[in-house]
């Protein structure tokens, strides 16, 4: 079975073995991502800065190079490398976007665009209340836009 980025990450913090490259099947060297072992390395709030620094020196080094180099700056043990993900943050309510795509015929992307728009201004906002109010959105939801009218 071929490595997986765990395994590399296992390898480059726990084990340090400066002939892991060599021993590796051509699958596994497949499963090498520079770019995603330096993302969960930097996950350790330790590093960051360090990865961050290397990153401009590193990013033309082959994956044997990149492990080698890796070795020598990580110190070796057993870490716990937490992968932090961004938020998605919906930034209109879902049936405003629904609704101004329904009303402009356009696209979700274009209808939060539109949206953006419209808040901008407040004969926007007044413009987004009439046109909840043609689709007869209740006034509570309508309250809930915080249009500030």
């Amino acid at each position: 079975m071929a490595k997986s980025l765990f395994d590399h990450i296992k390898a480059v913090t726990q084990f340090q073995d400066p002939n892991y490259w060599d021993k590796l099947e051509d699958g596994d060297k497949k499963t090498w991502s520079n770019y995603m072992v330096q993302r969960f390395l930097s996950m350790n709030p330790d590093w960051i800065t360090t990865i961050a620094d290397l990153q401009p020196y590193t990013e033309r080094l082959s994956p044997k190079q990149y492990y080698l180099a890796l070795i020598n700056i990580i110190p070796k043990g057993r870490y716990y490398l937490k992968y932090v993900k961004g938020k998605k943050v919906n930034k209109y309510e879902e049936f405003l976007v629904d609704i101004i795509k329904q009303d402009f015929q356009v696209s979700k992307l274009q209808a939060e665009e539109y949206c953006e728009i419209l808040y901008a201004t407040r004969e926007g906002r007044e413009n987004i209340k009439y046109i909840c109010e043609k689709y007869g959105v209740d006034k509570k939801q309508i309250t809930k836009l915080k249009l500030k009218i």
